[in-house]
């Protein structure tokens, strides 16, 4: 049978680290949309178009082809055939992936390849629109959210090694304005609706997370 699990919340609120925990745990597929669609955000960057030219952007996406080894050890992300995984979690993709995400064209055609890789087996699948839009029929759908100070040490810590790293404080205010991005974007806004069950992460380590939702879609099977 087909089962999928699907975890939504804001940016730095644990949903990868989570996401991964659960699929191991259950040994099923995994997907992290977000590295899909911050991997588009690099191929229009390094096209070199303007945030302006939606139509191009549009063109530029669909004409991308993004391929995912989630491989324990490997979890690359190919772009247009080439790794690029270790150009997707910097400052300027931060700042650049809410802009991109928000174009409705972009996400459908992003949507259409995250279904697409859901048809393939039992799979745990996260982002910001997951068990509204992209798997509304999953089993278990599960919201995460942390206080934004905690989001934006978590987003810190994982930036520290990388090029023209953020200040802590420049951190938080990238969080607090990709939040405000992806609340009020008209296509498929980030929102906590009745249908999710709602867990805050701000004070639990990542087992505790992964027991609870294991734990949780144990019960209603």
């Amino acid at each position: 049978m087909k089962f999928q699990i699907a975890i939504d919340g804001p940016v730095a609120s644990g949903k990868t680290a989570v996401g991964r925990g659960v699929s191991k745990a259950l040994k099923w597929n995994f997907l992290d949309t977000g590295i899909m669609y911050r991997a588009a955000t690099r191929s229009i960057l390094d096209s070199g178009i303007s945030f302006e030219e939606n139509s191009s952007i549009i063109e530029t996406v669909k004409k991308t082809t993004l391929d995912i080894d989630n491989s324990p050890g490997f979890e690359k992300i190919l772009i247009n055939g080439k790794d690029k995984t270790s150009t997707l979690k910097t400052p300027e993709i931060d700042r650049a992936v809410s802009i991109i995400s928000k174009i409705p064209e972009v996400r459908k055609e992003l949507v259409r390849q995250q279904r697409g890789i859901a048809s393939q087996g039992p799979i745990v699948m996260v982002g910001r629109d997951i068990g509204s839009v992209v798997l509304p029929e999953a089993e278990l759908r599960i919201y995460l959210e942390a206080n934004v100070e905690i989001r934006a040490q978590r987003r810190y810590q994982e930036q520290i090694a990388s090029k023209g790293k953020l200040s802590l404080n420049d951190v938080k205010v990238d969080l607090e304005k990709r939040d405000l991005i992806d609340t009020q974007r008209q296509d498929s806004p980030l929102s906590k609706y009745d249908f999710y069950t709602i867990i805050d992460t701000t004070t639990m380590n990542l087992e505790d997370v992964v027991d609870e939702i294991t734990s949780i879609y144990r019960s209603q099977i």
